[in-house]
């Protein structure tokens, strides 16, 4: 096996970034999160103080995985005992922060995880000071656990599922979508389906143009914010940097095909948008607004615009509606299968370490090791109806 070069080059030096991040796509998994579609719109609406460093690895076959990894102060009991973290795409600030990325890592080479992984925290190793390493909401735990260095350690913040449904399976299948779910919800999706088809056909549109999908991503913003301040939440569009960075992707990627502002519709009564992404014949499910209080009865504009775009979704041939990470019932009640995410810190052995697990419990924290993976627990798991 062919040794791995590995180096950490600061962003505004990496010349050939998007070219070697677009030709690494290609023999790599990944997902809408480190796609450069999404990575690049990222970049170009960082503040000017937060600069990335890439993590850039490669061997006699070529390039073997980027990622780009910020440095944060320590916060809380950590800020205690000095140093600073290291955060994988996040910047430790919240308004920023605000895009959630999931199924985050390494962009890497099919196959070549681990190994990528271990030169990761081999580069890492080397440098002082910091802390710890969060890798936010990702399926590489198995990855990462198998290529641990002696001198560090993984702890779980914790883990969440993501719920999915297999499109491709029910189209094999030859059945509806509606079948693969349990009888009590397959008979609430009916009568809510009955209580708004009183206005007319239901219908799921994806917006055509980049004008029209950023008209329907400020409705979609209204109802929104509508929803959450009325809740006491500031909601997502409550971040600056989230509306700006938004705007900026679906301006770029609805051309493309990478985002999809989706209408759904009951005659002309609006039942409210989501605002989907589209990577690979796979669709995730990012964020949503919703017309609560449209009809009496069976208010519930998300179970019904769900179904009419994973129906929308079959007949188009997609693969997968996944609904990303979260425990919402309608996740649950509508998947038919989950992949468990995970968020990881990596943290240096040291007096450090050893102080902070000390000092945890005082806090109301518990540092909980990462277990040991099981390869097949990265694939999705089907749901027992």
């Amino acid at each position: 096996m062919s040794p791995v070069d590995a180096e950490l080059i600061a962003v505004d030096d990496y010349k050939g970034l998007a070219a070697d991040w677009c030709a690494l796509e290609l023999t790599a998994d990944g997902s809408p999160f480190t796609a450069w579609q999404w990575v690049s719109v990222w970049l170009r609406n960082l503040p000017a103080q937060t600069r990335p460093s890439v993590f850039r690895a490669s061997d006699r076959d070529g390039l073997l995985a980027l990622a780009l990894l910020v440095t944060a102060p320590s916060r809380k009991l950590r800020s205690l005992l000095g140093g600073h973290s290291l955060l994988l795409q996040e910047t430790g600030n919240a308004d920023i922060d605000e895009v959630t990325v999931e199924y985050s890592g390494l962009l890497v080479r099919r196959g070549s995880e681990v190994r990528a992984y271990s030169a990761l925290f081999d580069t890492l190793t080397r440098i002082k000071q910091w802390q710890s390493l969060r890798i936010s909401a990702s399926p590489h735990a198995r990855a990462v656990t198998a290529s641990l260095p002696d001198g560090l350690d993984a702890f779980s913040a914790h883990e969440q599922p993501s719920y999915l449904v297999d499109l491709a399976a029910v189209r094999a299948s030859g059945a509806e979508y509606i079948s693969v779910l349990s009888s009590s919800t397959r008979y609430n999706l009916r009568r809510t389906r009955r209580a708004y088809e009183v206005h007319g056909e239901v219908r799921a549109e994806i917006a055509a143009t980049p004008a029209q999908a950023l008209d329907w991503l400020h409705e979609l913003r209204t109802l929104h914010q509508r929803y959450w301040l009325g809740k006491g939440k500031r909601g997502s569009f409550g971040s600056a940097f989230f509306s700006a960075f938004h705007e900026d992707l679906v301006r770029e990627g609805t051309d493309t095909g990478f985002t999809h502002l989706v209408r759904v519709s009951a005659g002309p009564l609006l039942v409210g948008y989501l605002y989907n992404l589209h990577w690979r014949n796979r669709v995730y499910f990012y964020n949503g607004g919703l017309n609560y209080g449209a009809v009496e009865r069976q208010d519930r504009p998300g179970y019904l615009a769900h179904l009419a775009a994973i129906e929308r979704y079959l007949a188009d041939g997609v693969e997968i509606y996944d609904f990303l990470a979260g425990e919402g019932d309608y996740k649950r009640m509508m998947g038919s299968h989950l992949r468990m995410l995970n968020w990881m810190d990596i943290k240096r052995h040291g007096w450090r370490l050893s102080f902070e697990q000390t000092l945890a419990p005082l806090f109301g924290r518990q540092s909980t090791s990462l277990p040991m993976v099981d390869p097949a627990s990265s694939e999705p798991v089907r749901l027992e109806k």
